[in-house]
């Protein structure tokens, strides 16, 4: 059975998300969830209310304080193992977390087989550790054996009967024994009924009793009570402080032999010298020698030294107690981890100074290797984890050694994921990585950076430059899965450690020479240079102020009329625009690249929808209800089954039929299997569907047989020349006549002569776009020059 199966768990998560994902799975692997927290208050008043067994903390809870402060005030008041989550965390958060002692480390995001071994462990490790704990207290108990005496409670449960203890018998007044009514009474009032639960459930309690006997002077007593209790009929020992010296002796002689021995834990007893006196039969099992051999020895021939069992000292400082994890051997030569506990005897008996409990750890120190092979290890490649990318280029040591660090890329990993399913993409990621294992040096290290990005430490000195070809050509090797066999690239930045002044910054460098390898086309390697820096720089730049725009309402929608061959308009394309106070106006060239890498398309997208569909209803209420609206699509808006619906929601609030609207793709698109299903779907709903941009770039003939596909927009670099016979007009007019056999509307953008107008008409182009006709206006200019026409014509 598992560890977790039964343990009442506590999640502290102020996420919902991350909360209710956590509580499903630890509920499935059989643990009870009985509490769900979101702050530092509410973590402390469910602990003190449920009594969690295991503790799942959040490092950052947003709101509410901290979870490493949660942490330390749990560690104060209760004995409660605790795991911490969190996403990619600075080194001084991780190092205050640490601070802490957590029983593990969950990284997000999280699966079950990383939640399902992190609590195993942190549970097995706790219960060794709790053994640990009991073994010191019955270290302490042995440690005052030479103190105790031996009282009975008899099968009744009603007398107290004293063996070997005269002197206790008188200070109480009794012979040989003592009812435990009149037991009892000794003890102040306000303590009776803790003497009475100690002895009824069998638990440990000590208490301080004053004796007064007719007119001699009071006596103090402690009173030890251990497993005194009645139950079948069994007759359970306890123990009794007896204050005279005869009897401290008399009761080492009964107990310590028979405690001892008992422990599981080694226990043996030294001199001032740090010779072992007496030992226990577990200690002989422990080192595999006999008690004669280890008495009168050192313990220095299994490894444990006098400056270990003193803390580095000749002598153990007074009222110091050693605790200290030690690798230590037996007599067979076979090392063991062990817990090592020395300290000095409250009171000397005779030379006897020192007890030193021993305890075999080894299933502890192998499950705490564990542990940490699961903060460092990422499970589904078997690579490194960020955690130990960070933990090696902070590593002076290994940071003086480091030649370059190798940043990879997998390209278009995302369509894997969307055409297959994560389960494809994760397997499919491990045959990536083990294509890249086969290409670098041992002493080279591989780390997963996260999702489909990959490092390579490189320490030796080698051909960077032929290395990565390397890895570029392994990739050339198909990928072999259940649906068949996948083609995968890679991306490479290289930054070497003579460009940086720490090594810290070589990541950094890295990942902008990656990102310069996606622009150039992908499946190539880039080193890094000053110029991809102020590029990146600018990125970022343009980012954030798009952050602002969306926020600040600085884009707006204007609209650049569509005319047919009889110079009519019958359609507007609703074009996007940012116009800041601080920059001026921004070209689209520069915001929407940017804004399809960060997912703010999205964003755009449903702002711009929104302009469309307040058009259409303003060209209807004006008396304009043929004029059809185009509107530009990108291929992640279409692939998002969320950002479709709230497209037709949408038009459903608006009151838009998609026969009113044009959707415009880029031919890139259409080259995605799912994009294209996505696209079929919204035609057979009455939307139309034109190519944007055809022939700008990698122009595929045979999409043009799409049937879902209406209207082919010719790029504005085919616009007719003055030159009738050019090429690019003879190549213009080919295509003109493809898309008549095919059934499908020719669109010419870009047309700003006469001469290109009569060009388009005489091709047999359907429409036209240009600055000739008009340039993009706002729709209160568009309604004014419709407006303007229609008075002409009447």
């Amino acid at each position: 059975m598992s560890q977790i199966t039964g343990k009442r768990v506590l999640v502290v998560e102020d996420t919902t998300i991350a909360a209710t994902y956590l509580a499903r799975e630890l509920t499935t692997l059989g643990a009870e969830v009985v509490g769900l927290a979101r702050s530092e208050e509410q973590a402390l008043e469910a602990v003190e209310k449920y009594q969690p067994e295991l503790i799942l903390m959040d490092i950052n809870l947003s709101e509410g304080g901290s979870g490493i402060q949660a942490a330390r005030q749990l560690n104060q008041r209760f004995d409660i193992p605790l795991i911490f989550t969190t996403s990619y965390s600075d080194d001084a958060t991780v190092s205050q977390a640490m601070e802490t002692s957590p029983y593990g480390y969950i990284v997000k995001p999280f699966d079950t087989k990383t939640i399902k071994t992190a609590c195993e462990t942190a549970l097995h490790r706790f219960a060794l550790e709790q053994r640990v704990a009991l073994s010191e207290k019955r270290f302490k108990m042995a440690s005052e054996a030479a103190q105790f005496g031996v009282v009975e409670l008899r099968e009744c449960g009603q007398d107290f009967e004293f063996s070997g203890a005269s002197s206790l018998q008188n200070r109480f007044g009794a012979s040989t024994s003592l009812s435990k009514e009149r037991f009892l009474a000794l003890f102040p009032a306000k303590e009776r009924q803790d003497v009475i639960d100690a002895i009824e459930s069998g638990s440990s309690l000590r208490k301080t009793i004053k004796v007064t006997q007719d007119d001699s002077e009071p006596m103090w007593i402690d009173v030890v009570f251990s497993d005194v209790s009645v139950a079948d009929n069994k007759v359970m020992v306890g123990a009794v402080i007896d204050v005279t010296e005869r009897q401290r002796k008399m009761r080492r002689l009964k107990l310590s032999n028979v405690i001892l021995d008992q422990l599981a834990e080694g226990v043996a007893v030294l001199d001032a010298e740090f010779i072992v006196r007496d030992a226990n039969r577990a200690l002989s099992r422990l080192f595999g020698s006999s008690a004669d051999t280890l008495t009168g020895s050192t313990l220095g021939d299994f490894g444990l030294t006098r400056e270990d069992l003193c803390d580095g000292h000749q002598e153990l400082p007074a009222g110091h107690i050693s605790r200290q994890k030690l690798s230590l051997v037996n007599a067979q030569g076979q090392d063991f981890s062990a817990f090592v506990t020395c300290a000095e005897l409250e009171e000397l008996h005779g030379d006897l100074r020192y007890v030193v409990t021993i305890s075999d750890i080894t299933e502890l120190s192998q499950a705490e290797k564990r542990l940490e092979t699961l903060a460092f290890t990422d499970p589904l490649t078997g690579a490194g984890n960020r955690n130990y990318l960070k933990l090696v280029l902070s590593e002076s040591v290994y940071a003086g050694h480091l030649q370059a660090l190798i940043f990879i890329d997998i390209d278009s990993f995302k369509l894997v994921n969307d055409t297959y399913g994560h389960d494809v993409g994760d397997e499919v990621l491990a045959a990536c990585a083990e294509l890249i294992k086969q290409e670098i040096r041992r002493e080279d290290i591989f780390i997963r950076h996260g999702g489909d990005e990959f490092v390579v430490l490189v320490q030796s000195e080698q051909d960077v430059d032929a290395l990565c070809n390397r890895i570029l050509t392994t990739f050339t090797k198909p990928i072999t899965i259940d649906a068949g066999e996948l083609k995968m690239s890679a991306s490479i930045g290289v930054a070497e450690s003579r460009d940086a002044d720490e090594s810290t910054e070589l990541l950094k460098r890295a990942d902008i020479a990656m990102y310069e390898a996606k622009k150039r086309g992908k499946n190539q390697a880039v080193r890094y240079s000053q110029e991809q820096n102020d590029a990146i720089e600018y990125r970022l730049y343009v980012e954030q102020g798009l952050y602002n725009a969306l926020t600040n309402k600085e884009l707006h929608a204007t609209f650049q009329p569509i005319v047919n061959s009889d110079r009519k308009i019958v359609a507007l394309e609703a074009l996007c625009r940012w116009h800041s106070q601080d920059i001026g106006n921004i070209n689209p060239a520069s915001f929407i690249p940017v804004a399809e890498e960060t997912g703010l398309i999205n964003a755009l997208g449903l702002k711009m929808l929104r302009e469309v569909c307040i058009a259409h209803r303003l060209l209807r209420e004006s008396g304009h209800p043929h004029i059809k609206l185009h509107v530009n699509v990108s291929i992640l808006q279409l692939n998002s089954a969320m950002m479709v619906q709230e497209f037709l929601n949408y038009l459903a609030d608006f009151g838009v039929v998609p026969e009113d609207l044009v959707l415009e793709v880029t031919e890139s698109v259409m080259h995605d299997f799912n994009t294209r299903k996505v696209l079929k779907e919204l035609s057979q709903k009455g939307f139309g569907i034109a190519i944007d941009d055809f022939g700008a770039g990698y122009a595929s003939v045979s999409e043009l047989s799409e049937p879902f596909t209406t209207i082919v927009k010719l790029d504005k670099s085919l616009a007719p020349t003055n030159d009738e016979n050019s090429k690019q007009n003879i190549i213009a007019e080919s295509l003109v006549n493809l898309c008549h056999r095919l059934d499908k509307k020719v669109l010419f953008e870009g047309i700003e002569s006469e001469a290109q107008a009569d060009f388009a008409t005489r091709a047999g182009s359907h429409y036209m776009q240009g600055y000739l006709f008009a340039r993009p206006m706002s729709l209160m200019e568009v309604v004014s020059l419709l407006d303007s026409v229609e008075q002409q014509t009447n």
